[in-house]
């Protein structure tokens, strides 16, 4: 007997009937023996092998029966025992081959008959195993056939006739199947039709259809294969229904065209390049010239740049931010410029943005750029407005601090100084005034341009405002430089000036601030060249000064003057003091001069000499002046009680308040308001403010003397006023100065100028008044000359209400018949 190969898993057990079965398998060819010691804990990895199971008939039978066959049902097993089985044991354990061998009837022959039966048994489960799923896999491919939601065909190949459809052919076809059992299938399958958008990959052809019963065409894509039935060979036709696919296809395609137009008309350029730089796309405002356009495809920018001769530094530019979005994948942003054959800039704002494609396993780059030209141009001119003076074209206080603060940043050398220069034209307002704002703006373009020829490229200069032009220069190398500097502006500007058909001389003042001496930040040297600037103007103007601690002492002292002198009215530390006038004629007071005082709660009585020109340049002069004038007229109405004839009290005016508007009615206003009679109230100005604006001057004046309030014109013979506007103005007293005075009985030309002062007076019908008289013989002298009134120490100083009270009461009691004395 010859077996094929057979391992059989015996089980281990005590009896000798083990062992002869053992050794007798041994022996039999083609048989291989796995003694274990039981079944229940075998496990196998490989079953392609035969296999059989030996094992032991105990009280555990059923168990290892219930073991195989869960775990190895194609295996068949053999019952062993020492005692013979009857049938009641077989039917027991429902034994499927009633395979068993027992120690009584037990022969090697019988043995190889069992074994022989167990081969068989596998065989067959085998070919039992192998037909089931063959069957499954029919029956499968019936489901498929059958189920498809394809349409599929089987097709005699000799005849072209159809033998067999599934459900979805009738369906989708509207056909029942004995219509189509039968028929050439061709009536359903018209001529492909290939067009440009068929591909064929192998047996598959697109864009190919099927026709319906209802004459309906259906696109769809085939296939045809081969295959056996029954012996024959059949072609099986697979038809895909891609009526979606092709909706899908056209839709894409009309998006496409879609997308293309708006990109071919959208405002801005848009490319797009693949990931070695090279265009696949333009649109016509990227490059506007079609033949360049088409020309461009497959082309870099180096390319591109080469054509048009646009500069290196733009494929550069272009080239670091492609790798940028490229390798680092995100998105890059930038500015470029690009200039056209008449120079023309354009400013581009472009946007690369990389996009992967997933499908393809391609990356390209979408190029977007936005024309913002027009946004660079009005930054541009903003800039210009915020940074540069639109009338000189120099840069304006911000650049210039902007630039200063840089400057001392950056300032390390120890040999060199930086010079802040800080000057103004002298008398620019009077040449405003008198020439008219065109000249004086052609002027300070022409001082511009001056300024720009004599600086270098590190030199700094601009124009703070009005007449105010500031100079930075760097790398001074001591004070004797900067003031070599400085003196070249005062020469350059010095020189005439033609505007208009005539010549203008000016002269400057200028302040210098040396830093690091002087300062360590642009605002405070720009404040102490100012005060510098200041005390050249006090030394004669035309001129320059350096910045020293002693101006910074007067300008804390005069800092804190200001603010202590804006709190003085509401505190009320301002008082009015009166000073007499006496008429030399009648030697009786008859008039007086209001002069403000000032008591601070600290420092005590404030000399008028400190605060009032204070007041002037900050402005507070317009408050403390209608204070004076609202308060004086108060005072004048409490006097009528005492006084027996009028005393006219003199008020001074301040040139700032003349050019205020309505100025002249407020006055009218006060004095309707205390019930005082105009001509009991006299004005007093300076000649220099009454010079500030001489046409305002003149208007209220005139306005202010119709009404009958006297006009005084104070410090005569000290200014500069012009005689024609002296008798516009028609005022009714002239007061010589008291630098006229005060050495009058010892010195010919102050008797000679008194004397000239009255007796133009006189002629133009004007009183006079000297100030500052101190002593009989100024008296005399004075008198002699003819005149009107004098008023001085030598009668009084300015006094509190009640002394001038008093003081009056008792001179004009006392002086009624006798010649006037000293009086303190």
């Amino acid at each position: 007997m010859s077996l094929k190969e057979i391992t059989i898993y015996l089980e281990l057990n005590d009896s000798p009937f083990y062992g002869q079965v053992l050794s007798d398998i041994k022996e039999i060819h083609g048989c291989f023996v796995e003694p274990v010691k039981t079944v229940l804990n075998l496990r196998l990895d490989n079953q392609s092998k035969a296999i059989a199971f030996f094992i032991w008939d105990d009280g555990r039978t059923l168990e290892k029966q219930k073991f195989l066959f869960e775990n190895y049902p194609e295996s068949p097993y053999v019952l062993l025992s020492d005692k013979d089985f009857t049938n009641d044991d077989l039917v027991k354990y429902a034994h499927p081959t009633f395979l068993h061998l027992s120690k009584t009837s037990y022969s090697i022959g019988i043995l190889e008959i069992v074994i022989n039966f167990a081969e068989r048994v596998i065989h067959d489960m085998k070919r039992s195993i192998e037909f089931d799923e063959l069957r499954e896999k029919v029956i499968v491919l019936e489901n498929v056939f059958e189920e498809s939601l394809d349409i599929l065909m089987q097709i005699d190949p000799g005849t072209k006739q159809i033998i067999g459809v599934n459900k979805q052919a009738l369906i989708v076809l509207g056909y029942k199947p004995e219509e189509i059992i039968g028929k050439d299938f061709s009536i359903f399958l018209p001529p492909v039709e290939v067009d440009e958008d068929a591909e064929f990959q192998g047996s598959l052809i697109e864009s190919s259809a099927l026709q319906t019963k209802l004459g309906t065409r259906i696109p769809t894509e085939s296939s045809f294969r081969l295959f056996p039935v029954n012996g024959k060979m059949a072609i099986w036709a697979t038809f895909r229904d891609i009526s979606e696919r092709k909706m899908a296809q056209e839709q894409v395609k009309n998006q496409k065209a879609f997308y293309e137009f708006i990109l071919d008309n959208i405002d801005s350029d848009i490319s797009v390049l693949d990931s070695n730089y090279k265009y696949e796309y333009t649109n016509p405002v990227f490059l506007t010239d079609k033949e360049i356009r088409k020309w461009i495809l497959e082309k870099t920018d180096e390319d591109l740049a080469k054509t048009l001769d646009l500069p290196q530094e733009f494929v550069k530019n272009r080239q670091t931010h492609l790798e940028v979005a490229l390798k680092e994948n995100k998105n890059s942003q930038f500015e470029e410029i690009i200039q056209d054959n008449d120079d023309r800039k354009k400013y581009i704002l472009r946007k690369y943005i990389p996009i992967d494609a997933s499908e393809t396993n391609r990356r390209r780059i979408i190029s977007y750029g936005i024309d913002i030209t027009e946004r660079k141009l009005s930054e541009e001119k903003i800039s210009n407005l915020a940074y540069y003076d639109s009338l000189t074209g120099l840069a304006n206080r911000t650049l210039f601090i902007e630039n200063a603060n840089t400057a001392l940043k950056n300032h390390v050398s120890s040999e060199t100084l930086l010079a802040f220069y800080f000057f103004d034209i002298d008398n620019f307002k009077f040449i405003n005034d008198s020439l008219g704002h065109t000249k004086g703006d052609i002027l300070l373009q022409m001082v511009a341009a001056r300024l720009k020829r004599v600086m270098t490229e590190v030199d700094i200069v601009a124009r703070f405002g009005g007449d105010e032009f500031a100079i930075l220069k760097v790398d001074v190398l001591n004070k004797i430089s900067a003031a070599e500097f400085a003196q070249k502006i005062l020469d350059i500007l010095s020189q005439p000036f033609h505007i208009m058909g005539r010549d203008l001389f000016t002269t400057i003042s200028m302040g210098i601030a040396l830093s690091p001496n002087d300062g360590i930040s642009s605002l405070e040297l720009l404040k102490n060249a100012d005060m510098a600037m200041y005390k050249a103007k006090e030394r004669g103007r035309n001129n320059f000064k350096f910045y020293t601690t002693e101006l910074i002492l007067r300008s804390e002292k005069r800092l804190y003057i200001e603010n202590s002198l804006r709190k003085a009215i509401q505190n009320n530390e301002l008082f009015l003091f009166f000073q007499p006038k006496v008429s030399l004629k009648e030697n009786a007071v008859v008039g007086a001069e209001a002069l403000i005082r000032w008591k601070h709660p600290e420092r005590g009585w404030v000399p008028p000499s400190e605060f009032i020109p204070v007041a002037e340049d900050s402005g507070i002069i317009e408050r403390i002046g209608d204070w004076v004038l609202e308060e004086a007229c108060r005072v004048k109405k409490s006097w009528k009680s005492f006084c027996h004839h009028p005393i006219v009290l003199s008020i001074n005016v301040s040139g700032k308040q003349l050019i205020r508007t309505n100025w002249s009615h407020k006055v009218q206003s006060i004095i309707e308001l205390y019930d005082i009679s105009p001509e009991e109230i006299e004005l007093e100005l300076t000649e220099s403010s009454i010079m500030e604006n001489p046409e305002r001057s003149i208007e209220s004046f005139q306005y202010l003397s119709s009404l009958g309030i006297k006009v005084s014109i104070d410090d005569f013979g000290t200014g500069y006023s012009s005689l024609s506007y002296l008798k516009k103005i028609d005022a009714d007293v002239l007061k010589i100065d008291r630098s006229f005075v005060m050495d009058l009985e010892l010195n010919e030309d102050d008797r000679a100028i008194c004397r000239a002062i009255i007796n133009m007076a006189f002629s133009l019908g004007m009183e006079v008044i000297a100030e500052g008289v101190e002593n009989a013989a100024q008296r005399d002298l004075l008198q002699s000359f003819g005149c009107d009134l004098i008023q001085g120490y030598f009668y009084s100083k300015p006094l509190p209400n009640d002394e001038f009270i008093n003081f009056v009461k008792k001179f004009n009691e006392t002086n009624k018949t006798n010649q006037p004395k000293l009086l303190l």
